[in-house]
């Protein structure tokens, strides 16, 4: 059985290219053996709720994978990138992965 994969993305940098940016997320899960799951948006505002469902639903599935379009996804927050990357590490055990260098090996980070 393939390990779960769960993607990230604010919609206000998204621009208008949330399905294509799902897209990317979903051609990166396959590549590296991973069930793409499914996609968290956080709202325009930015207030964090769908990183707060997000680790709770790795925790309730078991899942250690994140993915996002760039880390730039974690940042803008009232918590600072390094801190959501440490705290989805912490909770639920994931690893992010980035799909910003498509043209190369995808990136991860180990957190």
């Amino acid at each position: 059985m393939e390990a779960l994969i769960y993607g990230y993305l604010r919609d206000d940098l998204a621009d208008g290219h949330c399905e294509e940016l799902e897209d990317a997320m979903s051609t990166l899960a396959e590549a590296e053996g991973l069930c793409f799951a499914a996609t968290f948006h956080e709202s325009t505002s930015g207030d964090g709720t769908a990183f707060a469902e997000l680790t709770q639903e790795l925790k309730r599935a078991d899942a250690h994978h994140v993915v996002v379009p760039s880390l730039d996804h974690f940042a803008g927050q009232t918590i600072p990138r390094d801190i959501l990357i440490a705290k989805l590490a912490q909770d639920a055990s994931a690893q992010v992965w980035t799909v910003e260098d498509l043209q190369g090996p995808p990136g991860h980070i180990e957190a």
